[in-house]
């Protein structure tokens, strides 16, 4: 429907008003249109895809109920057990959803993606009961990724450590088109409007410079993503300094205009985050994995500080978090990776990350090295020289360490035999790295239903939230998580939405 003047105001009604135009969105679009509502998405930037096309692509997929009780304990208790259910219930499901939707899903046979200290294994947490009811797979590559004949371990990294994010959002995007879906980019939504009863109505928002009221005649879906490009917002929520691995864009749109609706908020300490390297040449951050066990992590002081293959690809910025009291700082913040010349040309540490606009991180590392990315000393002690480290504190470091690879124990960690090696191979190397935040979970509260929720825990008439935005992770994150949920919560808010009695 075309907008028409009103008080001299323009206008645009439909039945589900959806904004963001990442996976939850176009999901949710698809989910209401498919049950006879007219849909319109308002995305703000010139294309789609947000989060979706930048991320990995990786979707795991419950194969049991009692991958419930696994969820409930990584949330520690922070998100109603009812909830969780519906989620793994919907999520068991997901591979029939793709292809009825005419994606392929493949299955990851191992959850080894090329060479990585520490493996990725599965489930992330071990230890806690019921994780293993569950599987990881990506929508089927539309282009796979070219590998000549007999590859090197180096291209056979970057061969199948490549992103599946694009091929999701592709196939999404398709659905979408083909259905015929209104799509309003550059359309920056600020407010939501109510009516005297409290109901969500519709919201106003920016169209090129102009301002634009959208009615919605049955609800409105916020599917906005998260906050992690927000500088004074990670300053605010978040426990210690962070780089953010995606782009700008995710700015807390949604969180801002769902709290002056009056929505109650929830998990604003859930974080998707690892350790990476920033560099001033690109906005996000890269992310990183170790292609050798000869390597370990050290403080700003130059010692190592945890079992460097047990810290949780997605947990690992947890444990470089600690602040000390007593000297006012962060003393792992930065921390250093610390390898030799044999794990420099073994394969590339940063693989493919959409961010960084298809940079390829060179096979031996030899040009971040020649970039000054990596730091190079032909001594232990020249190196520390680079970092303001005490060269003597780092030798003595890498002295006890390779010290415990020759005898098998490591006394200081417990790092495993098979999960050491020397760091003797001159030059030796260093990677500033920071605590870098994926994805944030905070956001508006919802219930089962993509309900959002007011602070009494009622919900607020036609609003509903899916995705990142007030993701139900509010602890520990398991790997392939957010793409689910934004597949079983968008399904379900576009649902919702088309059921309610349009207003008059």
């Amino acid at each position: 429907m075309e907008p028409r003047k009103k008080t001299g105001r323009q206008e645009i009604e439909m039945d589900v008003v959806v904004i963001g135009y990442g996976c939850a969105g176009a999901v949710a679009a698809m989910e209401a249109h498919d049950r006879g509502s007219r849909v319109i998405i308002l995305e703000k930037m010139p294309t789609g895809g947000g989060a979706t096309f930048l991320s990995n692509g990786g979707i795991f997929v419950p194969t049991a109920m009692e991958f419930s009780e696994y969820l409930y304990h990584l949330c520690a208790g922070t998100t109603e057990r009812d909830l969780i259910d519906t989620f793994v219930r919907d999520a068991m499901s997901i591979e029939d959803y793709i292809r009825e939707i005419g994606g392929v899903f493949e299955r990851w046979v191992s959850q080894e993606v090329g060479v990585s200290f520490p493996p990725l294994g599965r489930p992330s947490w071990p230890k806690v009961p019921r994780g293993k009811s569950m599987v990881r797979g990506h929508i089927k590559a539309y282009e796979e990724s070219p590998i000549r004949e007999n590859p090197s371990i180096a291209e056979r990294v970057r061969a199948i450590g490549r992103a599946y994010g694009p091929d999701l959002w592709r196939l999404l995007n398709e659905n979408v088109d083909r259905r015929g879906i209104r799509v309003m980019t550059e359309t920056r939504a600020e407010e939501l409007v109510k009516n005297e009863s409290g109901e969500v109505i519709g919201v106003v928002a920016f169209v090129k410079g102009e301002k634009v009221l959208f009615k919605a005649r049955k609800a409105v879906v916020l599917a906005t993503g998260g906050f992690g490009g927000n500088e004074a917002m990670r300053q605010a929520y978040l426990p210690c300094p962070f780089h953010y691995m995606g782009l700008s864009f995710a700015t807390g749109d949604g969180l801002v205009m769902a709290q002056k609706a009056g929505a109650a908020l929830w998990h604003m300490l859930g974080i998707v985050g690892q350790l990476g390297f920033k560099t001033p040449e690109y906005e996000a951050a890269f992310q990183t994995r170790v292609p050798s066990e000869k390597f370990v992590f050290v403080d700003r002081d130059g010692k190592r500080f945890y079992n460097e293959t047990e810290m949780k690809l997605h947990n690992m910025w947890r444990i470089a978090s600690l602040y000390d009291p007593e000297r006012l700082r962060f003393p792992r913040i930065p921390c250093y990776l610390i390898f030799d010349e044999v794990t420099r040309q073994k394969a590339p540490i940063s693989r493919d990350w959409r961010p960084q606009k298809d940079y390829e991180w060179s096979l031996d590392n030899s040009v971040e090295v020649e970039k000054g990315w990596i730091k190079r000393g032909s001594t232990l002690a020249e190196l520390a020289s680079q970092i303001s480290m005490e060269g003597s504190v780092l030798e003595r470091t890498i002295g006890s360490f390779n010290e415990g690879c020759r005898t098998g124990v490591d006394p200081e960690f417990g790092r495993a035999k098979e999960m050491m090696g020397p760091i003797d191979s001159p030059p030796y190397y260093a990677l500033e790295l920071w605590p870098g935040v994926i994805s944030t979970s905070g956001g508006p509260r919802h219930d089962k239903e993509s309900k959002v929720l007011d602070h009494g825990g009622q919900p607020i008439p036609r609003l509903y939230a899916a995705g990142e935005l007030g993701s139900l992770f509010g602890w520990l994150y398991e790997p392939g998580g957010g793409l689910c949920e934004c597949i079983v919560f968008g399904r379900i808010a576009g649902r919702n939405a088309a059921a309610e009695k349009p207003l008059r």
